[in-house]
């Protein structure tokens, strides 16, 4: 169901996958490494918007090739990458995307991962090109607001980091005329976004977790299924919450989404058992960090897209 009214973008090597065509007066750009990214990060943030008739586009710049996945989920597919493409087209459809743009980068491990290496890996490639693929989509699709990971990448990972320099160049250089001058013999002109976002956490929320655990004698400088994730680090790292983004309501949405990603999702279902105050308490809020136009201070806004 490609919009026809897009260039096409195959031949700077991005795959487009199209969900639902035609024009929309409001365009919002996630620019994301991973298959799930958008599920586990924002996907309140996202029903909200595709529920209300923006056209949302995800750049997913690898296919999540170096996932850790049980042999079981495999079957049937040729490889992870294969697997964790369908799952993100089902995640896609569920939260409402318009299109799933993939930038065919091979994925990254942690800091420290032999597939970091790989000349394919996303983090080897030359941080021009990675964004000179998002500045060909923002020409395509003409997003108002980009959002993208922070500085430290949400918890560290190289893959994020990277997105996060190629979004933040590519938000930069869109617009002007002067730069990846190539695009225009494809029908790609300079287009300019208004906003751009990084997403964030709550510090509050991110200091609340790191109690719990140390009273259950848990270690937050080593969290998650491989230990090598540092909340310590990450509340350090964790831009201010400039936007607040209400998202109350969109609970099974948001749990049928991150089921897609069942080859990752094995710890989400505990999210099912929660009270239900609790559970909107977890999952009532999403944050940004609005870089452009600078914040000047005051309180939270409330939209991603200016008024």
């Amino acid at each position: 169901m490609r919009d026809h009214t897009i260039p096409d973008l195959s031949i700077y090597n991005i795959d487009s996958r199209w969900l639902r065509a035609g024009p929309s007066d409001r365009r919002l750009l996630v620019v994301y490494a991973h298959p799930d990214d958008e599920s586990f990060g924002n996907a309140g943030t996202i029903l909200r918007y595709s529920s209300s008739g923006v056209a949302v586009h995800y750049a997913c710049a690898t296919r999540g090739e170096v996932g850790q996945v049980a042999p079981e989920f495999l079957a049937g597919y040729a490889d992870i990458g294969t697997l964790r493409t369908v799952e993100q087209m089902c995640a896609a459809e569920t939260l409402g995307l318009a299109a799933v743009h993939f930038l065919g980068h091979r994925d990254s491990g942690m800091t420290g991962s032999p597939d970091n290496e790989h000349p394919d890996a996303l983090i080897q490639q030359p941080p021009a090109r990675v964004a000179g693929q998002v500045v060909a989509i923002i020409r395509a699709v003409r997003p108002q607001v980009v959002v993208t990971f922070g500085p430290y990448g949400g918890y560290g990972h190289p893959d994020h980091i990277a997105c996060h320099r190629a979004a933040t160049a590519a938000f930069e250089a869109a617009g002007n005329h002067t730069l990846y001058r190539e695009h225009f013999m494809h029908g790609l002109e300079p287009w300019q976004p208004q906003r751009l976002y990084y997403a964030t956490f709550s510090r509050r929320f991110l200091a609340g977790v790191i109690i719990l655990l140390r009273l259950l004698g848990k270690d937050p400088g080593h969290f998650g299924r491989n230990g090598d994730i540092d909340l310590l680090r990450i509340a350090r790292e964790a831009t201010p919450a400039t936007t607040i983004i209400e998202t109350i309501g969109r609970d099974e949405q948001r749990i049928r989404a991150w089921e897609c990603h069942r080859s990752q999702s094995n710890s989400m279902p505990w999210m099912r058992r929660l009270p239900g105050p609790i559970r909107r308490q977890l999952n009532g809020t999403e944050q940004f960090t609005r870089v452009v136009p600078a914040w000047t201070g005051g309180p939270p806004e409330r939209d991603l897209f200016p008024s």
